[in-house]
């Protein structure tokens, strides 16, 4: 009788897991992520939530994860690619427009995935506290009131999610792992090709030590190789690449001579914005107040967040040198692109994973020494060393360490990309990891973090997945110049002009400015063909205003013709560039635009006589058209 009652006990407790699997398993089809025209109609992609366990160990309340394929164009055998993005906490369906006309869609699915807590998954985890961190960094406060204002934020943000039933704990990379695996099984594939993107090479480390059967093969793209010196290292990684950033600038003549003495600059701003922050003005849809206030400890964030981009790199000598020159009107762009970190970044759950993964097993001590060893960073970067803090309140409870056996990772066959410049995952990281892994590995001189979104980089991985890569014991060196730009004028309207470009002339603000140059050119036209038949029965002195009215009209036009043919001769070369200026060969633009303003002053004083002239109605029409286009230039900042 007691053995049928065990038996029958066993027969429950074994149906209620594989019941409770299932359900982890369930699929949800869903609409698009993005309100994109068509993109619901396209049955090649799927847009889909896969419930899981948010705790794999006691399964009882369910979370969902986002996901999206992209299904293949071409019928092919070749296995699918999972992208898994880093941060933590960035999104990697956000990466959809890139995958989406990819080489590799052509003969493979392609699954972007929003981690657990990240993006369109649910639940969130505190979305709007990266916005509260971003409002902390802009005050001026010392790195210590820093990092206690940032602390107070994120345990707000932990308590709050305590309150919502969720568990902070259950959001890390051994958990991750687990609804990757899931999701494989969910979508009926038996095994894939990952691809891992800074943080996210952690996570399919992780992922391959679980479940090594899920992989094809697998390339990690700015790797993390040893988690407990994540945080130890970080101000001797960031120092390694700002030696090599400033001795290519001083190889450069060309910088050289535009920017001597750059790693000197670069020690006198920090020195300089400890005693004396410089305060910025920046829309107020940016930050309430209007101001973003650099201290020395927000100025070594902005560069080496600036060292991830290649493009940015190649600005930084000019960033830095108007740091230098405390040029507050120009840096005002700096602050939205800097803000861009931090609302790409669900910092909620940044701040479970690295509190669960990494810190807990790094060093605020050894975090300390290394930074000691550089004295004019004074401190290192502080927006780092404040997750210590965070730790020592968050983590009343330290998780087990991932363990990795990089035997039974090694089996995968792996490729490994690192850049020259990358501050937070080194060259070191990857030369690591090779060996740990018997990898192929391409170090990419001249360039910064995540290669894969490199033409180059994603042409390499498109090789290692169709086995079109020829295999090389040796490191494959990618030789690509850095251009560091030394043309630049300088003007802060430049870069709203490029905001307003970049907006797709938002209507609101483009009507008015449309119907005046309408109207310019009716007026080239109209009066035009007016002096051409009448010109001579006019007296001189309406022929002077004619012909200024006409050139004025003809200025007005060509003035605006010229700016956007300098901004997207900018863009051309380097995006960034169109932040700060345009290139010296337009600086005459600068020049036209005041002889266009005294020219119009000119009409203005003279339609004191309007009495005198004939279409009155047209002429009066031209004159505001004039003047609105002149304040246009003005609200953007062309006369600072």
């Amino acid at each position: 009788m007691k053995t049928s009652k065990v038996i029958f006990l066993l027969l429950i407790m074994l149906s209620s897991f594989l019941f409770a699997q299932k359900d982890a398993y369930t699929i949800n089809k869903t609409k698009p992520f993005f309100d994109v025209e068509n993109l619901k109609d396209d049955k090649t992609i799927e847009w889909g939530y896969l419930s899981v366990p948010e705790n794999w160990n006691a399964p009882a309340s369910k979370i969902k994860i986002a996901f999206t394929v992209l299904k293949k164009k071409k019928q092919s055998s070749q296995k699918p690619l999972l992208y898994i993005e880093g941060g933590p906490g960035q999104s990697g369906i956000q990466t959809f427009g890139y995958f989406r006309d990819h080489p590799l869609r052509e003969y493979s699915d392609i699954i972007l995935v929003d981690a657990r807590g990240v993006g369109n998954s649910l639940p969130k985890l505190c979305p709007e506290l990266g916005n509260e961190i971003f409002k902390i960094l802009s005050s001026n406060e010392s790195s210590a009131a820093d990092e206690k204002n940032r602390l107070f934020a994120t345990m707000n943000c932990k308590n709050e999610l305590i309150r919502k039933g969720i568990d902070p704990a259950n959001y890390n990379s051994a958990n991750v792992a687990n609804d990757l695996h899931a999701l494989k099984n969910a979508l009926h594939y038996d095994s894939w090709n990952v691809l891992g993107v800074s943080y996210g090479t952690y996570i399919s480390q992780v992922y391959a030590n679980a479940y090594p059967q899920d992989f094809n093969k697998m390339i990690l793209d700015s790797p993390v190789d040893n988690i407990s010196e994540y945080y130890n290292k970080i101000n001797e990684h960031y120092m390694q690449v700002l030696n090599i950033f400033f001795e290519k600038c001083k190889q450069n003549p060309v910088s050289n001579k535009k920017f001597p003495n750059l790693e000197k600059t670069y020690f006198e701003v920090i020195a300089d914005l400890d005693k004396k922050p410089l305060t910025v003005k920046v829309p107020e849809k940016l930050l309430e107040k209007g101001s973003f206030t650099f201290n020395s400890e927000d100025f070594k964030i902005v560069i080496h967040q600036a060292l991830y981009n290649k493009q940015l790199t190649e600005v930084l000598p000019v960033i830095i040198t108007l740091f230098h020159e405390r040029n507050a009107e120009a840096l005002s762009s700096v602050v939205g692109a800097f803000s861009g970190a931090f609302t790409a970044l669900d910092f909620g759950t940044y701040y479970s994973m690295v509190l669960n993964d990494a810190v807990p097993y790094n060093s605020a001590q050894y975090y300390d020494t290394g930074a000691a060893k550089y004295p004019g960073l004074k401190g290192g970067l502080s927006f780092y060393r404040a997750d210590f803090l965070i730790n020592s309140q968050w983590n009343r409870k330290v998780l087990p360490q991932n363990l990795l056996d990089y035997t039974e990772i090694a089996k995968i066959p792996t490729l490994i990309l690192a850049g020259e410049f990358d501050p937070i995952t080194p060259v070191s990281n990857a030369q690591s990891l090779t060996e740990q892994l018997k990898a192929d590995v391409i170090i990419f001189k001249n360039e910064g973090h995540a290669l894969a979104f490199t033409e180059e980089g994603s042409g390499f991985i498109n090789k290692f997945i169709k086995d079109d890569y020829q295999r090389n014991p040796s490191k494959i060196m990618s030789t690509y110049n850095t251009n560091f730009v030394t043309d630049i004028h300088i003007n802060p309207g430049v870069a709203k002009l490029a905001m307003f470009v970049g907006n797709a002339f938002d209507p609101l603000t483009l009507a008015p400015l449309a119907l005046a140059y309408i109207i310019m050119m009716i007026g080239i036209v109209y009066f035009s063909m007016h002096f051409f038949k009448k010109g001579k029965k006019e007296s001189s002195l309406n022929k002077i205003f004619y012909t200024l009215l006409i050139l004025s009209c003809i200025m007005a036009v060509a003035l605006m013709s010229g700016f956007l043919y300098a901004l997207k001769d900018a863009a051309g070369s380097n995006f960034f560039i169109c932040a700060f200026g345009i290139k010296e060969k337009f600086s005459y633009l600068f020049s036209l635009l005041k002889v266009h303003v005294v020219m119009v002053v000119m009409l203005l004083l003279l339609s004191i006589r309007i009495n005198k002239y004939q279409h009155k109605v047209v002429i009066v029409g031209i004159l505001f058209s004039l003047v609105l286009i002149l304040f246009y230039f003005f609200y953007w900042g062309f006369f600072n």
